[in-house]
């Protein structure tokens, strides 16, 4: 029953997306506008109100945070050890390490965690809730550095192309970074939200969901895999199997355990965030590899968090 409640409803979604772009009932233009709106507002006024009515001091925040942190830390350091063994070119290198560490969180997996949870009593659900997105904006800043510094060691130009001011101004503005630290200071500080401030940030909040899993359906269909589908393979297998394994360990050893280990461990097994092509492009890395990565990985994503559903009752 999770995979049906769960996992059926955003993969559904995505696909109505990839429907309607082939049907050209969304175009380039509107998928966009689709996740600008979704990424600058709809999204960081949900975590931000979600945050800052959550409840205080979630004793697993921390130990969610140091296991996905540490998991993403040790899947790059796989994949490039991997690159390495195979012996893929330094052009190609890049966008396979970034592609294996840098999973869809916002877009899939945290809404996958909201079903997952949505039926527990309230006071264990908040927790979570709270924990998971406390966690969420460090890991999202890492996400992005990360990214970046594997792109510049490897990519068609030189490191001097790349500009780490440009990177810091990024970081600095980013909305799902500042709505986390946002909330999570209202939280802290017990300050209340008016009634006025809560309802238009559930409403608007509301579709960040929707029109994020539309949008990565519409762009999905547009992605041509160009012939990589085998080295896009690479990070498909280290991201979709390698770095939920890692973080299982990792959770174990961190003390979690039930459904706290269970959602990191969906966490990790989030499929390559989409961003991870748009940002390859941008710094002359292998764009089609990085493309075909995203395709490949969010399909194979579908088994690979089906069996971990399945699992459900063993967490």
């Amino acid at each position: 029953m999770q995979i049906l409640n769960s996992l059926v409803p955003i993969f559904s979604v995505i696909a109505l997306g990839m429907v309607l772009r082939s049907q050209a009932f969304l175009t380039a233009e509107t998928t966009q506008a689709f996740n600008r709106f979704a990424y600058f507002f709809a999204l960081p006024l949900f975590l931000f109100y979600k945050l800052a009515s959550a409840l205080s001091g979630s004793g697993s925040a921390n130990l969610i945070l140091n296991t996905l942190l540490t998991a993403a830390v040790l899947t790059a350091v796989v994949s490039w050890l991997t690159t390495r063994i195979i012996k893929v070119s330094a052009y190609e290198r890049g966008a396979i390490i970034q592609a294996s560490f840098r999973g869809n969180l916002a877009f899939i997996g945290l809404p996958l965690v909201l079903f997952l949870i949505y039926d527990l009593p309230t006071d264990q659900k908040e927790a979570i809730e709270s924990a998971v997105l406390l966690a969420l904006a460090p890991v999202v800043l890492f996400y992005n550095v990360g990214s970046v510094v594997a792109l510049a060691v490897y990519h068609q130009k030189t490191e001097s192309n790349v500009s780490f001011g440009s990177l810091a101004a990024a970081i600095a503005t980013n909305p799902l970074i500042w709505a986390c630290v946002g909330g999570a200071l209202f939280q802290i500080m017990a300050w209340p939200l008016p009634t006025a401030v809560v309802r238009t940030c559930e409403v608007v909040g509301a579709s960040a969901f929707p029109m994020a899993l539309l949008g990565i359906g519409s762009q999905l269909v547009s992605i041509s895999i160009k012939g990589k589908w085998s080295r896009a393979m690479i990070p498909t297998l280290i991201k979709s199997i390698v770095c939920p394994l890692i973080g299982w360990i990792l959770g174990r050893l961190v003390g979690l355990a039930g459904i706290e280990l269970f959602v990191t461990v969906i966490l990790c097994a989030a499929p390559t965030a989409v961003s991870s092509y748009v940002l390859a492009e941008q710094m002359d890395s292998d764009a089609d590899l990085a493309a075909s990565s995203v395709v490949i990985c969010t399909a194979f994503s579908l088994l690979t968090l089906g069996v971990l559903l399945s699992l459900a009752e063993t967490f």
